[in-house]
């Protein structure tokens, strides 16, 4: 289970293990934050495994109880973001207890749910194996519940090598690639610093006061690290990763000249196979190739499709056809081949734009609208056409207060290095095309 990441813990006593609105934490402190939580636990007096919601963000206390839920053999499902959301999410897992996590206190929370039947519990328990519960952002229905065995995924970081670079934790408790950060930390001793919010400004003083050296990012967060001229801030690092979403060459470009000390390293990986080894052919380049013995990958009419040890054992709440029944999932990634085995991430599947027939993935319009002066970000999206179908709109934020000339600019650019039915019909200002993951939202506009 956790034990083996509980004794490591144990073994980093003198050094900070986090950095936030709690202050500095070291790893010896944090390890009696799970004394106390184990002891919290015991008291419960809980004769099977039992579903649990964690609500809280990154931090010493929420990080305590979920490797001692997961050392005891529960399931637990880590909820941040919108309270709003919590509710609905405890009754799909059919929660007993909630923790709820306020700095370094907590308090545990009865609920009266029956427990759950469902066959992936089951299956768990069968296993005797601890529980791990992520929920989808919902931006195309109602959030999907991920189930999957906590003891194998905690078990792919054991060899990860003792570390002294520090990280920020950017991405989201709850979702995968913020748990990818934090195992990480942990497993190599290093310090996890955390921001009071992922605005620019706290994420470039967070990284400048405690010196962080590896960023983890969407390219959408690192458009917005560029656009709000705090990079000066930021000399301090030393590894950019970046996943997600594709990334922009022209946005990789400034990022390389902004970052000419830090290496940027293209990751990837999806909430139901984890996040995968991956490197690049060389940099500046948006291909890429798995380097992981844990995955095993395909493509099949331009999807991409895994299979990885680490994948969930399926959706509590939704139907499973994107998985075969010899383990392949269907990622949804539309994909682009290239020499030597790599890959280029397009978009997903669903993105894709029909105008008449004529099919197009918003990655290669925003590309070109992203080069234009005044364009701060951009997000391209279909919208439905009487004659074509779709037609494709481009929504902008904008650093240029003459919108109608940058409009006109948009227009000519794409107009000169697009197809026809490519370009823009329609031209929108926007203040934000972000969502609470800190990627791009193409369901509706962000007003």
């Amino acid at each position: 289970m956790s034990s083996w990441l509980l004794d490591r813990i144990l073994g980093f006593a003198a050094k900070p293990a986090f950095a936030g609105e709690s202050g500095v934490v070291t790893y010896g402190e944090l390890h009696a934050l799970v004394v106390k939580a184990r002891a919290a636990l015991a008291q419960l007096r809980l004769d099977r495994p039992t579903a649990f919601g964690l609500v809280g963000e990154h931090g010493p206390a929420s990080t305590a109880w979920l490797l001692v839920l997961a050392e005891a053999g529960h399931y637990v499902a880590p909820l941040s973001g919108n309270p709003a959301e919590h509710p609905a999410k405890l009754a799909v897992i059919h929660a007993q207890w909630v923790v709820v996590v306020e700095g370094l206190e907590w308090k545990l929370l009865p609920r009266v749910d029956e427990p759950s039947n469902h066959p992936l519990f089951a299956q768990l328990r069968e296993q005797g194996a601890p529980g791990l519960i992520l929920f989808s952002s919902g931006t195309s229905g109602v959030p999907k519940a991920m189930v999957q065995d906590f003891g194998k995924l905690l078990a792919s970081y054991a060899s990860r090598r003792a570390s002294d670079l520090s990280m920020l934790a950017l991405l989201g408790f709850d979702h995968i690639g913020g748990l990818n950060t934090l195992f990480n930390t942990l497993a190599g001793g290093a310090l996890l610093a955390v921001p009071a919010s992922r605005a620019p400004a706290d994420v470039a003083a967070t990284i400048a006061r405690h010196r962080v050296a590896i960023l983890p990012a969407s390219p959408t967060f690192l458009n917005l690290l560029l656009a709000a001229g705090v990079t000066a801030k930021l000399a301090s690092l030393r590894v950019i990763t970046y996943g997600a979403e594709p990334m922009p060459e022209a946005l990789l470009a400034r990022l390389k000249a902004t970052f000419p000390r830090a290496r940027l390293i293209q990751t990837f990986g999806t909430s139901e196979t984890g996040i995968t080894r991956t490197e690049s052919p060389e940099a500046g380049s948006t291909f890429l190739r798995f380097e992981d013995p844990n995955l095993e990958w395909k493509v099949i009419d331009d999807e991409l499709w895994l299979r990885s040890r680490t994948q969930i054992a399926g959706y509590l709440n939704a139907s499973n056809e994107r998985f075969t029944a010899d383990g392949w999932f269907r990622t949804g990634d539309k994909v682009e081949q290239g020499p030597d085995g790599t890959l280029r991430i397009l978009g997903r599947m669903g993105e894709m734009i029909n105008v008449g027939g004529e099919k197009l993935m918003p990655a290669e319009v925003e590309a070109v609208v992203l080069g234009v002066a005044g364009v701060a970000d951009c997000r391209v999206r279909g919208e439905p056409h009487a004659l074509t179908g779709q037609t494709v709109v481009v929504d902008v934020v904008s650093t240029q207060a003459d919108q109608e000339a940058l409009r006109s600019g948009i227009r000519t650019a794409c107009r000169e290095r697009l197809a026809r039915h490519k370009v823009p019909t329609r031209v929108t200002f926007v203040p934000s095309v972000s969502g609470e993951r800190l990627k791009k939202l193409r369901s509706e506009p962000a007003r």
